[in-house]
């Protein structure tokens, strides 16, 4: 990778997306390069959605954060184009917009993420915000009585399956509560149950599917008929509904090179093959897993790169992908990670990497915490907070949900919505009595009877 500084100052950065990716990257190279760059940022979406924690809407346990991009943009001495790339011509070094428009760059980043597309007609496709409103009526269905057979159903081609265990156990959690017990099973083709994170993360993963009553088969969902999910080898499945992910499909991009499958071939500074300084990071690439985490890791490797080419004081770290997660199971979360160095993986009920988010990326993870970037703190991998001996996180929740408590009852309510908000912020989700708690708090902030 050839590595140079800028014959312009500041070095033209274009940024291309408006998700996980692009949001890491330019919080990157305002903390790398600062003035060195002069970043816009095209992206066709008014606001970022924190789609990670969309699995939990239905349940009430959490709500999506959006984030104004042209706010977020001009805080970090950014231009915001509301605009869709449309066409790259690296010779020139320009972009050509969906309405028109042409953008020159020095450098360009990518991240302009994957098309959702339909798996498994007939199935309930969960994408995300959207879908939750479709999702919360199917509970209300099982709770009801009105569906006993659901099937949780990963087609091939599903390239991050963990949202569906998230679904599975929640909705296990949430059936047992109101008393009912519905035939829950889930159909993965996976080897093992989140088998990417390791051997230990899939056996703990495993248990906790049988303790909820989630019967697991081996086997890809082929098709949804009436009454049941057809597997890829002919047998099947009885189901009343059916519930799926999505499959990811690459943008076509004139300009930008296309590899196995139509994803975008990057090198290991994710710049992107056979163009001078275009990068990319995400779910257009080819890298294997398609999630938050990755894309930010990706993001922060293309940043590192155009910030020495800016001529910033950095010497560019290639992309060596640490996989970290959080599942979402109805009780505590269950932190996972694995290292290239750790095949077998760890799990645990404690947090794995601090600030502890669904989204683990370097700079993101900290803004998404604080809504700010004032005291933040880069993302660092941590060990369980209980091998500290202090309690560490743990207690703070416990605090903060206590003195929630203690501010309702003296009936400031907005105080305890606030020590709800650092609670969520600790915990990831909230358990669900106080999910309960916040939508009367706020109801009685608002001035509803109750």
């Amino acid at each position: 990778m050839r590595i140079y500084e800028s014959s312009r100052e500041p070095h033209e950065v274009l940024i291309a997306g408006g998700g996980v990716a692009a949001l890491e990257a330019l919080l990157a190279l305002h903390a790398l390069a600062a003035d060195r760059v002069r970043v816009t940022l095209l992206a066709p979406n008014d606001d970022y959605v924190h789609r990670a924690m969309a699995v939990a809407e239905p349940f009430g346990l959490a709500r999506a954060r959006t984030i104004g991009l042209h706010d977020f943009a001009t805080a970090h001495d950014a231009v915001y184009v509301r605009d869709r790339l449309a066409a790259i011509d690296a010779a020139s070094g320009e972009v050509a917009t969906g309405r028109g428009r042409r953008l020159t760059y020095d450098s360009l980043l990518v991240a302009v993420g994957a098309r959702a597309a339909e798996a498994l007609p007939g199935a309930l496709t969960f994408r995300g915000p959207p879908d939750t409103p479709a999702y919360a009526r199917l509970l209300a269905d099982l709770e009801a009585g009105k569906v006993e057979r659901l099937v949780f159903a990963i087609p091939r081609g599903v390239a991050w399956t963990l949202p569906l265990y998230e679904l599975a156990l929640m909705t296990a959690a949430r059936t047992a509560a109101a008393g009912r017990r519905p035939q829950l099973t889930l159909v993965t083709p996976e080897r093992a149950p989140l088998g990417v994170f390791g051997r230990r993360p899939s056996d703990i993963v495993t248990t906790l599917l049988r303790e909820a009553g989630v019967t697991v088969r081996s086997g890809a969902a082929d098709a949804v008929r009436p009454g049941e999910l057809v597997l890829s080898g002919g047998e099947s499945v009885p189901a009343d509904a059916v519930v799926t992910l999505p499959r990811i499909e690459p943008p076509e991009i004139p300009g930008l090179p296309r590899a196995a499958r139509g994803f975008v071939p990057v090198d290991g500074h994710c710049a992107v093959e056979g163009l001078d300084d275009v990068y990319a990071a995400g779910d257009l690439t080819w890298h294997h897993v398609k999630q938050g985490g990755i894309a930010a890791q990706q993001a922060d490797a293309a940043a590192q790169a155009i910030a020495a080419r800016a001529g910033a004081d950095v010497v560019p770290r290639p992309f060596r992908p640490v996989l970290r997660g959080v599942l979402l199971t109805g009780g505590a979360p269950q932190y996972m990670r694995r290292t290239r160095t750790d095949a077998s993986g760890e799990t645990t009920p404690d947090a794995l990497w601090w600030p502890a988010g669904k989204v683990a990326g370097r700079y993101l993870s900290s803004y998404l915490a604080a809504g700010t970037d004032e005291d933040a703190i880069p993302l660092r991998d941590v060990g369980a907070w209980g091998s500290h001996g202090d309690g560490g996180e743990p207690a703070a929740i416990t605090l903060a949900l206590e003195a929630a408590d203690a501010d309702a009852r003296w009936g400031d309510h907005s105080s305890a919505l606030r020590w709800l908000e650092v609670a969520e912020q600790l915990a990831i989700v909230l358990p669900q009595e106080y999910a309960a708690k916040r939508d009367a708090w706020r109801d009685a902030l608002a001035g509803v009877p109750a």
